[in-house]
Formats: C-alpha cells, structure tokens, sequence
C-alpha cells in the first residue's frame, strides 16, 4: 500500500485526477529541501538517507520509525496522531457493535450508526431523494422563483447555498451573539485558484468534475448535459471567486477585523438589493434585530451583480453540482464509493475506510455530544482528568515567568497579559453538566422502524438549525463546550478565553498513567502551553481577558511585538519543503509561536526537576510529531496555518539552549542557530 511518490502520481493519473503540469512534476526532486529534507513526505526517507542529530533532528530520532510506517487504507497520513485518531475510531465503533445503549441520546447515535450501515435500505432507496432536491432547482425559472425557493424549503431541504448564515458570538461583545453574512463555497476550496490555479487547484478541479459527472448521469442527465452543469458551475465561481477571501487571507493577522463589518437593518436591508439575506435569516428562525455582521461586503455586492435573470442557469447549475457532491456519501453504496475516491483523489490516500469505522466517526460528526456523553461513560477517566488538570494548573503558573521576563513589553501591557491568563477558563477532557448537551425533542428510529438514513440526516440538520435560531436570543453560555471530547484536538478559543485539551487527545501513545515525567511533559505539557501560548500569538493578542476583541497593548509593544511576528515569518519564509516550494510564513506565525512558548515552558518546568532527562524528552517530543503523508496532503499543509510536522520539531527545538547543549550542537552543526537569529516571539 506504501508507494513512492512517483508511483502515486501514476495512480493518480489512471485515477482520473491529473495534476496541470505533471509532465513536470517527476522532474522534482523532493529530497532537496532546505534547510532540512521534507522527512513527512512519503517515500523520501530511505535507509540510505543520511541521519545526524546535529544536522537534523526530526530525521535522526524518527527515521526507524519512518522507514516501518505505512498511511493506513483510506487515509492521507500515518503517524502519531494517526494512530490516537485511529484508536478514538475504533473505540467509538465498538461502542455501537454492542447491544444497543440506555438513554434517549445514546440511542439516537445507535440508530443513526445502523442507519447508515444499511446498505440493503440505501441501496433500494438509490438516488431518488436527491433527484427530488435537484428537480425542485431545476424548476426555478426566473429569479422571484430562486428566491422565493430559499424561503419556502426548510434550509435542510434546498440544494447548496448561495451564501452562508451563521449564529456566533460577537467579537467585540462575547456575552451576546450576531447574525453574519458569509461567502458561498468553492469547488476549488481556495479563491485564489481561480486566478492562478495549481497544480493542486487542478487535481481538485479534475475529482469535483469526475464525480459530478458520474453522479448527474445517475441522475437521468446526459453526458452533454453533465458536462454543461458542472461548465456553469466553474462559470459562476469564477464570476464570484475574485472578491472572496483567499486561504491565504483567511489566516492573515487581521482576518477578525476584516470581516467585522457592521450593518444595521436598514443598512443591510439596502446591501442585499434583490438578494433575500435578512428574509433568509427570519425563515430560518432568526428574529430581525439592530445589527449584524456582513463577513465580506465585496461578496455582497459582487452576488447582486451576478443575481441576474441571465445568470439563472449558473446559479441553478451551482446549486445542484454542489448538492450533488455534498450529500453522494449518504445516497447508495456506489455513491458512497464514487464520493471516496473523490476523496482520495484530493489527498492521496488509497482504498477505503471499512464501514463501522467510516459510519463511527459519521455519526460522531453529526451527533457530537450524544456520542461525547457516551464515549467519556466508556473510555475517560477521573483520575485522568484531574491529573491532567493539576498539570494545566501547574503551567499556567510557570507561564507567568515568561511573560514577566518578556523585555519588549511595558509594564502596563505586563499587568494586562498576566491578567489575561489568569481570566484562563480550563476545560479539560469532558465536561462535568451533560445536561446543556442534550438532543431533547429529536427522534431517529432505527432501520427496523422503516426509518432511512437519509431522513435521519434531515432530521438532524432540522434539529440543530432549529437550536440554533433558539440560542441565538440567549446570552452566550461560556460555560458550554464548544469542542466535544472524542475530538482528537487541543484548542484555544479566544471568545472563551479557554484552554480546552479534549478526552481523546489524551490516549495511545500521546498519555497513559504510567508515562514518565520527561514524556507526560514533552506530550502533554508543551501542548498545553501551546494552547495557553495562543491566547499571546498575532491572533490571541487582539482579544482581552473577557473575549472581547478589544487592543490591551500600547502602541509602542504591540509594534514591537508585530515585528518579532515578522522576524518569525522572514525565517519560515527562508524554508523549502522540496526545490522550487516555498511556504507562507505570514499564515504560520500564530501556530509557531504558540510551539516555540509551549516548549520555553515545558523548559521552565524541566529546571526545576532534579535529574530530568532532558535527551528522553527530547526523543518524546520528535515522537509527538511522526508523520507520513501523501503528496496531496503535503501541498495542504503547505497552505495550512501550522507548520509541517519536520519544522514543529527542529524550528522549535532550535530555538533555545538547553537542546543545543543536550547534544552538543555548535556553529556549523545545520540543528544550530546563533542566539541572535532565534526568532520565538516569547
């Protein structure tokens, strides 16, 4: 299953997904990176490569490991955290293969689980419940009939969105929330592929066209006709991409404040024109109140433009090549596989994820907290969750001694930081009230009761929309999770000022009761100052101790502290995966910094513990950070705001003394950078 990258562009290529200029791409000699091999791409490291602590870490203490590992079937990646998300699989699906559980939200995931494993009823069902959506758009025939389609169908029920609603909390008041105007999607994810499209944005292109294609001429459509949707389709979006957000954009430092604009009704009531935005928002439950937020108003205006009688079959043909897309997994089962090699194809992973696992972490998705409540009964621990917070509670201590020997800020920016982390609020592995969770009200019946699984998604999404548009008049419950624990994830939530370090995080090779100081703090520790740490990244520094986003720097620290960012982003920016790649350092400051302070604490706590074994902590952190990856999954990476597994080892560790004199690293050694060159933002 493990193929060089070569031989997986050649499976790519009998896929159907071809790359724009892969005539080319095999002239790339992916083992060139600078200032250190791309060890995370799949098939570089070999038993010849050569592997030296001194000159690369991440290389020297993971490359046995690299050698043995396969990407799992179906997936795009193996490693680490592979291995704890796989195991938060299958823990999950075995706690559905049993009998069925007691308490009405437990079996509404039960039911929800059998429902989709159902392939005798989904089978016989076919595509008959999307072929009733898609003829409904076809009927809109002029634009009074488009928008009065988007106020007579329940949201469920209409194909694909021209733009998005949201219910969330205000940025600059976190106790209330605000209706928001957003962007529609994307068949190529990124708006700037449309201006300049990838190779990447051509594989994308090529999976979204192959499965339309199929699924349409299931749908009764002809070749001709197939090919002309999903034409318009690709119209459209370009007639729109060229106002929308890039990724790159969407990462930037300023993104809040980009997409803070503020409207009243009256105001928003002019913007819209013939659009039915505020109309949109009262047929999905929402009262009209005194503001609202408009995320983008270039999009806003660019979709009047567009919103023409002339533009009626882009729109038509929009709406129904993402509909078909959207819900493919949830039709029959050669459906089902059409949609997993789409998925495939955008990542590189090969074969298929067997059912329980792939309908497990489904139900997980769209039922999240009766599965939350279930998974912590069966699998988390008091003991574990009250060890785990004595460790947070112990960082967060150890965290004021970085921010009081920070020498850029001013006394006054101090006081406001440290109040800032001690405004903290902790959520550690799951939550001790499940009653604000609850599915009260929600019905799913099992395969036995006729009930589909098709209906039962319906029911979900009617379900949770309803809740929402209840919420939305309440004040903003900071006390409720906003993550459940069977996500394998840590976070920092900004609004909530909260550090959350989620259940299944906590499992595998990444905790156990047993582990040693030195792993249990190169594991668990730096991730938890990671989190604390974001709360002081580009990002976490615009929002005060309450939420809120409001400025707590003076002006001199906080140009200060945008030029350390800088400094971080020209030193990411200096880096190749493979010759001819360059990353975005801009993007990747937040996440760097939050690794570089997570490690300067874990550090401080290392001190002060008589004999600690700094080599062996070392070794657990470059563990922590094992990976694999497909090509396809390299290049999403390259565009995500975290840096690639190799850097989040060897550009922190790099950054302080006690690993240099660990292993006796000196200039000239390529592990070694000069104390005037370190660029860790605290």
């Amino acid at each position: 299953m493990n193929k060089t990258i070569y031989a997986l562009l050649a499976l790519l290529l009998l896929a159907g997904a071809v790359y724009g200029a892969l005539a080319e791409a095999t002239a790339v000699d992916y083992a060139k990176g600078t200032p250190w091999l791309c060890s995370d791409l799949e098939g570089v490291v070999t038993e010849d490569t050569p592997a030296s602590l001194k000159d690369d870490f991440t290389l020297a203490v993971n490359k046995d490991a690299l050698l043995a590992l396969e990407i799992p079937e179906g997936y795009s990646f193996g490693g680490t955290l592979m291995d704890v998300s796989l195991k938060q699989a299958d823990d999950i699906r075995n706690m559905f293969l049993g009998d069925a559980p007691q308490g009405h939200d437990a079996l509404l995931a039960y039911n929800l689980f059998w429902l989709m494993m159902d392939w005798d009823s989904r089978n016989a069902l076919g595509v008959a419940p999307l072929k009733e959506e898609i003829d409904r758009v076809e009927a809109v025939d002029t634009l009074d009939a488009m928008s009065a389609y988007f106020l007579e169908l329940p949201v469920e029920s209409q194909a694909g969105i021209l733009w998005a609603v949201e219910s969330e909390p205000d940025l600059a008041d976190s106790t209330r929330r605000i209706l928001s105007m957003g962007s529609c999607p994307l068949l190529l994810e990124d708006s700037a592929e449309y201006a300049a499209m990838t190779d990447y944005g051509a594989v994308r292109k090529a999976a979204a066209t192959e499965l339309t294609r199929k699924m349409l001429v299931k749908l009764g459509y002809s070749e001709a006709d197939a090919a002309q949707k999903i034409e318009n389709c690709f119209a459209f979006e370009a007639k729109v991409s060229p106002v929308i957000y890039t990724n790159e954009e969407q990462r930037s430092a300023d993104y809040y404040n980009r997409t803070y604009n503020l409207y009243t009704l009256d105001a928003l009531m002019e913007a819209q024109g013939k659009l039915p935005v505020i109309e949109l928002m009262e047929h999905m439950g929402y009262p009209a109140t005194d503001r609202y937020q408009v995320d983008n108003p270039a999009f806003l205006d660019r979709l009047n433009e567009v919103y023409t009688e002339e533009n009626l079959p882009l729109i038509r043909d929009y709406l129904i090549v993402h509909d078909v897309i959207d819900v493919a997994a949830r039709l029959d089962r050669e459906c089902y596989e059409w949609k997993t090699e789409y998925n495939n194809a955008l990542d590189g992973a090969t074969g298929i994820v067997d059912d329980a696992t792939a309908s497990a972490t489904e139900v997980s998705k769209r039922l999240e907290w009766p599965v939350a409540q279930l998974y912590t009964e069966t699998y988390l621990k008091a003991e574990d969750k009250e060890r785990i917070a004595g460790m947070v509670d112990d960082i967060l201590k150890a965290y004021h001694g970085i921010l009081e020997e920070a020498d850029f800020l001013s006394d006054e920016t101090r006081a406001r930081a440290i109040e800032k982390l001690d405004a903290m609020n902790l959520r550690v592995l799951y939550p001790d009230d499940w009653e604000k969770y609850s599915c009260d009200g929600l019905e799913i019946g099992s395969p036995q009761a006729s009930e589909t699984y098709w209906q039962a998604v319906k029911k979900v999404s009617a379900y949770q929309l309803a809740k929402k548009a209840k919420e939305y008049s309440e004040p903003v419950d900071w006390e409720k999770w906003v993550m459940p624990p069977q996500i394998v994830n840590c976070f920092y939530d900004p609004q909530g000022n909260s550090i959350n370090i989620l259940g299944a995080f906590t499992q595998g090779s990444l905790y156990n009761s047993d582990m040693s100081d030195e792993e249990l703090l190169a594991k668990v520790g730096t991730t938890i100052g990671h989190e604390i740490s974001h709360g002081f990244d580009r990002t976490g520094a615009q929002f005060d101790k309450d939420g809120n986003m409001a400025n707590w720097w003076t002006d001199e620290d906080y140009q200060k502290f945008t030029e350390r960012n800088a400094r971080l982003a020209a030193y990411y920016d200096a880096m190749h995966p493979w010759a001819g790649q360059s990353f975005h350092g801009s993007i990747m400051t937040g996440e760097a910094c939050a690794d570089m302070a997570g490690m300067k604490v874990a550090l401080r706590i290392a001190a002060q513990r008589k004999g600690f074994d700094y080599d062996a902590f070392f070794r657990a952190y470059a563990n922590t950070w094992l990976m694999k990856m497909t090509l396809q999954q390299a290049y999403t990476v390259i565009n995500d705001n975290h840096p690639m597994c190799y850097l989040r080892i060897n550009c922190t560790l790099q950054q302080y003394d006690e690993f240099l004199d660990t292993y006796g690293i000196a200039e000239g050694d390529n592990m070694y950078l000069a104390p005037e060159d370190r660029v860790a933002v605290w």
